[in-house]
Order: structure tokens, then sequence, then C-alpha cells
């Protein structure tokens, strides 16, 4: 999927590549520093000259970023190379063993003096980047896409399989997890267990689709709400996102409350976030009004 997104909107406001004036910092050090500040303006967690213990031991990152995206936190290690010449294939060797070795999800090599053809070579269709730090701001949107978009359809194909598994269980057990059910009721009024849960399954498939759809750019995409036959056209990443990554979150809890009830629910609204709540009610007096 990495090289398939494409960001309509630019919304993150990235920081400008110069240091101040009064920073007396070593010029290497500082830019470790701006490289940990790109990387938290576009939301992780970033950290200057860490220690990180791998398996084999520790090893003393240059920047390490973390991010918690649906529901899985990812790690990035960062090396960052101030040189005057471009860097080479051991370097990289020597990175990508500590990368392996901390079992970071992915390791950037920043150098503003480029890379040597070995070095290119080695991390070709590896969990390695390697960039400038002009280059990743560019770029940087398309990266955190991927990442969030495979959380996401990894979170709802987990889900499809917890519903499905229902029918592996006896009759008698099913039948009080149903009983628990207070998802969207099916608006064709169909009987039997299946028929109660298809809305829910089917939102479950259309939001899948519409993050291929946008993986492929093709914009708009139409995302159904749980309660709403009439889909929504949306048109950029992280409307898509945040539409989907909430609505996930209100599946699980629906089916967390099959499985584990801990309170009595009136309406599955209960489980939805306000904020979602909020923007599908303005949205639809919007296109009523």
């Amino acid at each position: 999927m990495d090289g398939l997104l494409t960001t309509q909107s630019s919304s993150i406001q990235l920081p400008t590549r110069g240091m101040t004036l009064a920073d007396s910092r070593p010029k290497w050090q500082q830019y470790q520093h701006e490289v940990a500040a790109t990387l938290t303006q576009l939301g992780f967690t970033a950290r200057v000259e860490e220690k990180v213990v791998g398996a084999r031991g520790e090893h003393d990152i240059d920047v390490t970023a973390r991010m918690k995206s649906a529901g899985v936190t990812q790690l990035w290690v960062v090396e960052c190379k101030r040189w005057n010449r471009a860097v080479p294939k051991e370097r990289i060797l020597t990175f990508s063993a500590i990368v392996s070795d901390v079992g970071a999800d992915r390791g950037l090599v920043f150098a503003e003096k480029g890379f040597q053809a070995g070095a290119i070579r080695v991390a070709r269709n590896t969990n390695l980047t390697l960039t400038s730090l002009i280059d990743f701001r560019q770029n940087a949107e398309h990266e955190l896409a991927a990442i969030k978009v495979r959380g996401l359809q990894e979170r709802i194909t987990a889900l499809e399989n917890e519903f499905h598994s229902l029918w592996d269980l006896t009759e008698e057990e099913r039948a009080k997890r149903i009983a628990h059910y207070v998802g969207p009721p099916s608006a064709f009024g169909l009987p039997g267990h299946s028929a109660i849960m298809s809305p829910i399954l089917a939102r479950l498939s259309q939001m899948k689709e519409a993050l291929n759809f946008a993986s492929f750019d093709r914009w708009p995409v139409a995302y159904w709400a749980l309660d709403d036959e009439i889909p929504i056209d949306v048109k950029d990443w992280a409307g898509l996102l945040f539409v989907i990554e909430e609505t996930v979150a209100t599946c699980e809890r629906i089916h967390d409350q099959m499985t584990s009830p801990k309170k009595k629910i009136g309406d599955w609204r209960e489980l939805q976030s306000k904020e979602l709540t909020e923007l599908l009610s303005a949205i639809r007096q919007t296109a009523g009004g």
C-alpha cells in the first residue's frame, strides 16, 4: 500500500528547518532535534538519544518515535547523519541490524548529503527509509496515512472474525450473546441471528472498501454511518480516518457489550463517541437545510 496513498488535505503545519541563533549545540545535535521536532509535529512522541534494549543488547538511538494508531503502538528508530559526504552501505547494514534487534516497525536514516548507491540498494524492499529532512516533510503524510490504514484494516478484520466466530459456539451460548446485541437493527426486519447483526457486518465491509478506494486515490469515498442508509461523501484522508476510526471503535464497544456486558444500554448510540455523533448531526442538518 505504501506509495499508493494521496493526501488531499494538507492541514499539518510542519516546523521550519532553521534553528534559533541562540542554539549553541553542535550542528549534529541540532539536526537530531530538528528531526525529533518534525516527528512530534506529525503526532509522534519523539525522544532524542534514547537507549533502547533489544534482543542482543542495548543500543543508543539518535531519535525514537512512537505513535499509537488504531490501538497499536508503532515504533520508529531514527539515525541522523549530518555529514558532508554520502552515507555508505556499511552504515546502513549496521543500522538495519539494530532496527531488527529492537523490533522497530520502521527505521529511518536522515542525511542531507545523500546516500551511496550501495546504501540505497541494501535498503530497497526493507522497512528502512533513507531520506533527507526536506523530502521526509513532503512525504510524511503519505507514510502516516498508510500506517493508520493498515491498523484500521487489521481491526476491522479482527472484529469481523469475532462476530463470525459466534457461529462456532453452542446454540445456547450463541443465543446468550445475541441477547446482549445492542447494535443498529436490520433495516429489513429479517428474523434470525444472522440478520440481526447484518447491519454492523455490512458497515465493517463498507469501511474496508472505503479505505481501499482511498488508497487508490478514488475520491470522494462513500462512508456509511451505522444508523444511516444514505452514504456521506468524504473528500480527504483526515475526514475519512476520523469517521472510520470512531465507527470501528463503536463497533468494538457493541461487540464487547455482547461478550461481557457491564451495564444496561438503552440505545447503541450511547456507545458512540460524542465527537462522531455531533459531526454526523451537523452534516445531516446541512444536507437537510
